[in-house]
């Protein structure tokens, strides 16, 4: 349970697709870290790792940020937007059992679980018929735009070789398609999530 980001691609990724791939998002890591995005190696620390084999990474465990013992299990409120700080960023809860957050934020950790996009899969368990499936929980943290900003740049230069799920709203992709738009070029409304399709083609 959470929130979570689904994607299956080609087993093996040609070089030339991955390093477009990698060259976007090279270009806008930097605009991320000056949204208050701070990306940290696979397991919360050192640096991200992108190059022509793999782009992996995770939000910063010592993130310095205030601990906000309120935010559990969290996800998106309907209207959720933006990056910012823990305190105010409590909407109410759902089931129950997990917290509705305003905006991406942490509870004193920014880390969770690893991002991870490879331009060959060589674990056997995640490949279906030449095709591997991965996802991510971000439980909504900081990071959560970078997750989003990569997949939505594996699909613009994968297009059909890759498919993307979320479980958030089409709104909630709204500021990753944003940024593709202002530092990539990238049509703004090129892609809309579907409950049931994921990233299609607008």
């Amino acid at each position: 349970m959470g929130y979570c980001h689904y994607w299956e691609a080609e087993q093996e990724i040609d070089q030339e697709s991955f390093s477009q791939i990698v060259a976007d998002v090279q270009r806008i890591v930097l605009t991320l870290d000056d949204m208050g995005v701070r990306l940290a190696g696979p397991l919360g620390e050192g640096l991200p790792e992108i190059d022509t084999d793999q782009i992996a990474f995770n939000g910063l465990w010592h993130c310095g940020h205030v601990k906000n013992e309120e935010i559990s299990i969290p996800f998106p409120a309907a209207d959720a937007a933006g990056v910012g700080n823990s305190i105010n960023a409590v909407e109410g809860s759902y089931f129950g059992m997990g917290t509705l957050l305003k905006l991406r934020t942490c509870d004193g950790s920014c880390s969770y679980e690893t991002f991870r996009i490879a331009r060959i899969c060589k674990e056997i368990d995640k490949i279906r018929n030449g095709r591997y499936s991965d996802s991510c929980k971000t439980a909504f943290r900081p990071y959560d735009l970078a997750v989003q900003c990569v997949l939505l740049i594996a699909k613009h230069h994968l297009k059909d070789r890759v498919h993307v799920w979320s479980g958030g709203s089409n709104y909630h992709w709204s500021d990753a398609r944003l940024l593709c738009y202002v530092h990539l070029d990238y049509p703004l409304n090129q892609y809309r999530v579907d409950r049931d399709a994921g990233l299609i083609l607008t």
